[in-house]
């Protein structure tokens, strides 16, 4: 922040870290062979949407980018808006590898065209092998502002989340990804289209 900045109480918001995604490229191997977590295909973008027309054409720019990432991959993409106004793009991929892939491409993207404070998280889920009776779904999360990783376990119930199976993930985790350590910062996403 600039000296004029600070003197007129201007605020600039942070800019996306992209890099730690390609942590998670060998973090998967752990999170199947020691906690039981499978990757389950699917992967998702969420950004708070601009209102310009640059960010239109934007946002079309990288669907047809995406498109064609998807065919070469075999990927399905798409989008879609939630219930808060949020945009959502989302991959299906049995390859782990082109998830990450697709996830990062997209916010490489929309931060190279000016938009990477828009992007808020990137979300991958993994589900329990075998099943279990309480939290079979798992959504890593990762957090664009921070540059760091948190676990979010839905319990099924109405807003209920397994902490101790989250805080379990983080200790065994811990060295192989960029983790958030403030707890308090572990939001889960109710409702997640993933």
């Amino acid at each position: 922040m600039g000296f004029f900045d600070a003197l007129f109480g201007y605020n600039k918001p942070p800019q996306a870290k992209l890099d730690p995604l390609f942590a998670l490229s060998t973090a998967a191997i752990t999170f199947e062979t020691e906690l039981g977590w499978v990757p389950a295909g699917r992967s998702g973008l969420v950004l708070h949407p601009a209102t310009s027309q640059d960010y239109r054409e934007t946002e079309t720019e990288l669907q047809e980018l995406l498109s064609l990432a998807a065919r070469e991959t075999g990927s399905v993409t798409k989008a879609e808006t939630d219930e808060y106004r949020y945009r959502w793009l989302i991959f299906e991929d049995p390859d782990w590898d082109d998830l990450v892939e697709l996830v990062h491409m997209a916010g490489q993207t929309l931060s190279e065209k000016g938009y990477g404070t828009q992007l808020l998280a990137a979300v991958f889920l993994f589900r329990r092998e075998p099943p279990e009776k309480k939290g079979n779904s798992l959504y890593l999360i990762f957090n664009y502002k921070r540059g760091k990783f948190y676990p979010f376990i839905p319990l099924g119930r109405e807003q209920e989340r397994d902490t101790a199976g989250e805080m379990q993930i983080y200790a065994l985790l811990e060295g192989e990804l960029p983790w958030e350590k403030d707890v308090s910062r572990w939001y889960p996403l109710w409702g997640c289209p993933i």
